[in-house]
């Protein structure tokens, strides 16, 4: 199962992040190239510049290729791109590599920073997952996201604070890459920034 982590205050110029992210950013192109590969031996006639080009930059994904369909007309939107052709089983999907979650936690901590656990309840058996991640080292868990109740917000901050773990939150926005954009849904306390600018203060 795939497990997103969010690393706050490490050191971005720390040699040995940037050495995982760069192998980590290859594997990305080659996965967006061998989908287009794909997608073009299924007929569709989209191109791997273009998808580079809408990735400006950054570490391709599959919602590239989406909005590539999308901008080639082949398909009306990013989610029936991933319904129907790039989505895990379907045609043109191809498999990412990914981090152990040990790996991440000890990257992350090695270049002074912390974790914590992005949007816990959409992970299918969230309420046993949870407790093992951070049994695992993760530093904490985001109660303040758009898909999490008020219920397990509750529960999530009880289980951090018995666990001697942070709260985090966010709006989790992709900006043009979803289609639905949630900046500025979610508010954090300022109380919950306070304990990750200290630990800035601290390794600084």
């Amino acid at each position: 199962m795939d497990v997103h982590i969010l690393a706050y205050a490490f050191d971005p110029l720390d040699e040995r992040v940037e050495q995982r992210l760069a192998r980590f950013r290859a594997t990305r192109q080659t996965r967006g190239r061998r989908m287009v590969e794909r997608l073009r031996a299924l007929g569709y006639r989209i191109d791997s510049d273009r998808v580079e080009q809408l990735a400006a930059g950054g570490a391709v994904g599959r919602p590239h290729v989406a909005r590539a369909l999308v901008e080639a007309g082949y398909i009306r939107s990013v989610s029936e791109a991933f319904d129907t052709l790039i989505g895990a089983g379907k045609p043109a999907y191809v498999d990412k590599e990914r981090f152990r979650i040990d790996e991440a936690v000890a990257l992350i901590r090695a270049a002074g920073g912390v974790t914590s656990v992005a949007h816990p309840t959409l992970y299918p058996g969230h309420e046993k997952m949870l407790p093992v991640l951070l049994d695992a080292g993760i530093d904490g868990v985001e109660v303040f996201h758009p898909e999490v109740s008020d219920s397990w917000r509750e529960n999530y901050t009880s289980l951090a604070r018995f666990r001697g773990k942070m709260v985090t939150g966010g709006s989790d926005d992709h900006g043009s890459v979803k289609e639905v954009e949630t900046l500025g849904t979610i508010r954090v306390p300022e109380s919950l920034i306070g304990p990750i600018m200290e630990r800035m203060k601290a390794e600084g």
